[in-house]
């Protein structure tokens, strides 16, 4: 790819995670995000369609840095899993502060329950739980992210893994569920 591509790009999808920390993303316009980043509104839509093309790129991105540190440790436990999505935002907090003060956090949720259901698939093939759960369950790891981040941290990741996914395990097997 081109140098002048990749530079153009890297300075939009930046100037827009800087605006996400201060606006909402519906507030960020073209024009804010072509200033910030300092380049032409052409130069803009050479490379995007709309602001949401960044905004998915930058999301693919945060959630690619994460699938590659699972990845690279092969888990195949759901509490594993837990705990690396716990530490990866307690280390990066201006990257769920952006989703936060952006109000874009439907998206974010609809892209880690998109992703909780790839894991369940690919690691854990034995009976798998219904998509509705999945759903529910991306719901309560999210929820659960943003009250340890208001409170502080006030637990470890690992604490806060293995409780999440004890909860979840529980319900599995309750409902009948076998997959751990």
């Amino acid at each position: 790819m081109d140098k002048r591509i990749v530079r153009t790009q890297a300075k939009a999808e930046k100037a827009l995670f800087e605006l996400m920390q201060e606006q909402n993303f519906s507030e960020i316009s073209i024009t804010d995000i072509a200033n910030q980043a300092k380049i032409s509104r052409m130069a803009f839509y050479r490379n995007y369609n709309s602001k949401e093309d960044i905004l998915n790129k930058f999301v693919q991105k945060e959630y690619a840095t994460f699938v590659d540190d699972i990845t690279t440790h092969h888990f195949k436990e759901l509490e594993q899993l837990l705990e690396v999505y716990f530490d990866y935002f307690k280390n990066n907090p201006a990257v769920l502060s952006a989703i936060v003060s952006a109000s874009i956090e439907g998206f974010a949720l609809r892209k880690q329950s998109d992703y909780l259901l790839d894991f369940f698939k690919t690691r854990i093939k034995n009976q798998q739980p219904a998509p509705i759960e999945i759903a529910y369950y991306s719901g309560a790891i999210f929820a659960s992210l943003l009250y340890w981040r208001e409170n502080d941290y006030q637990y470890s990741a690992a604490e806060l893994a293995e409780h999440l996914a004890e909860k979840i395990k529980n319900d599995l097997l309750q409902t009948g569920e076998k997959i751990f």
